[in-house]
């Protein structure tokens, strides 16, 4: 039974439900009507019953006594009911029955009873008439007779409300194929997505409001999305590549000058010095390719806790400012004390160098960085700005993406990825802050990094 239910589609299960509610609901009225009807038609007939009887018993009585030749003439049969006048010893005087059982006859002044003879079930009232004697009056109405009616009519509903459920039933099913169609356009798409691979498919079906229609767009939205970062993870898959090929490359190629061709220490210390810088470059690299992995995937090591936001941000400049000592630039600082906020320290720490670092890496000879850490009532709000060489408005969308360089040939000179960018945005991510930057091309680059200072969850 398992089995045979699970093989059967969402339409033919949509169709056989509701036509089970239909005949469930359809019995359910048709057995309330056939029993009200019965009661309705057995009250109806003891009603013309006894108003009969009771009419004729008071012609009857009406008589004087001892003229029983003034009787009025009676009807025996009168409304679909039988009468028949009986004598003191219950013997018949007048009428007809419709079967001998006088014999079996309870003789009750006013008394209204049901029998049944050979199958048919009879209602039958007795009453008591004339002034003097004992006469009887008896009348007698079929109550098979008056319910053969409502059997037929029953039949009749029956067989009909049994061919409209069977044409609603079908008329549904092809309602709910029609509606469905879009599942099954959905359906076919994400087969053959799976089986090409080919993620720009798009289901596709146009406008609508209901919730099919609102599935298929959100389905859409969906491969959007996922497109979007399989091209980036592809992207960024190359770029790792070609950034680990160079020093691969160079390192290689020194190794191979050393064994062959060094004749002398110093050349030795120098191939070995170049080794060690492009290993330098490359752990750099690896370095920050985990950190983006762990972000991506929420590999967190530590929690959020406060920190102050200040004092963190004032390690992090003296310490670019030693660095950079020997650059030329000059590193101004405006921070506000005590600005605390609920803060992941390390990334934060992180996000504060790569910042700092990048004003002083693309700045001019003798240039300058400014560093501001403001507040207000909500929000923690971090201004780093350069006079270096800008970025043409054209790129600036374009920082955020990984291994992406405005000027290659500059970042490779100062050993810059095009990860620190890339990095930054997520960390701001993780903070729900927002990071957004401003640049003018030759006079400079300013970045706006807002995070609220409780976190939200």
């Amino acid at each position: 039974m398992k089995g045979i239910k699970s093989g059967l589609s969402i339409k033919l299960k949509i169709t056989l439900w509701y036509t089970l509610a239909l005949v469930i609901i359809s019995a359910a009225v048709w057995g309330v009507m056939v029993s009200v009807s019965d009661n309705i038609l057995t009250r109806d007939a003891a009603n013309r019953l006894t108003r009969t009887v009771d009419d004729m018993a008071r012609g009857l009585s009406a008589v004087p006594p001892g003229q029983p030749d003034r009787m009025p003439p009676s009807r025996f049969f009168e409304r679909g009911v039988h009468t028949a006048l009986y004598g003191p010893g219950h013997e018949l005087i007048d009428g007809f029955m419709p079967f001998d059982f006088a014999g079996n006859v309870e003789f009750r002044d006013g008394y209204l009873y049901s029998k049944t003879y050979d199958g048919t079930e009879y209602l039958i009232y007795t009453k008591k008439t004339m002034q003097e004697g004992s006469l009887w009056l008896m009348g007698i109405v079929s109550l098979t007779d008056e319910t053969a009616v409502l059997s037929y009519t029953a039949r009749t509903n029956f067989i009909l409300v049994s061919a409209l459920i069977l044409a609603a039933a079908a008329g549904g099913y092809f309602m709910i194929r029609h509606a469905f169609k879009p599942v099954d356009r959905i359906s076919k798409t994400a087969k053959s997505i799976s089986e090409s691979r080919d993620l720009s498919q798009r289901i596709n079906l146009g406008s609508g409001s209901d919730e099919i229609y609102r599935l298929a767009a959100t389905f859409d939205e969906m491969l959007d999305k996922i497109e979007k970062n399989v091209e980036k993870e592809k992207q960024f898959t190359a770029d790792a590549s070609h950034e680990l090929r160079t020093p691969v490359a160079v390192i290689k190629s020194e190794c191979e000058y050393v064994l062959d061709c060094v004749d002398s220490l110093d050349e030795a210390k120098e191939s070995v010095e170049a080794i060690k810088t492009r290993a330098d470059k490359m752990a750099s690299l690896i370095s920050d390719l985990l950190a983006i992995s762990r972000l991506d995937r929420n590999m967190l090591n530590g929690e959020f806790e406060e920190t102050d936001i200040s004092e963190l941000l004032t390690l992090v400049c003296d310490e670019q400012e030693e660095i950079n000592s020997e650059s030329g630039i000059a590193l101004v600082r405006c921070i506000k004390p005590n600005i605390k906020a609920e803060s992941y320290r390390s990334l934060l720490t992180r996000l504060f160098i790569n910042l700092i670092s990048n004003a002083y890496q693309y700045n001019r000879e003798n240039g300058r960085v400014a560093v501001t850490l403001e507040e207000d009532y909500e929000n923690i709000i971090l201004d780093v700005s350069d006079s270096g060489v800008g970025i043409p408005e054209k790129d600036l969308p374009k920082i955020w993406e990984r291994f992406y360089r405005a000027d290659a040939s500059r970042s490779s000179e100062n050993g810059s990825m095009g990860l620190g960018l890339a990095m930054v945005k997520q960390i701001a991510a993780v903070h729900n802050g927002k990071i957004t930057a401003k640049s003018v091309d030759g006079e400079g680059t300013s970045f706006r990094f807002v995070m609220p200072k409780t976190r939200m969850s």
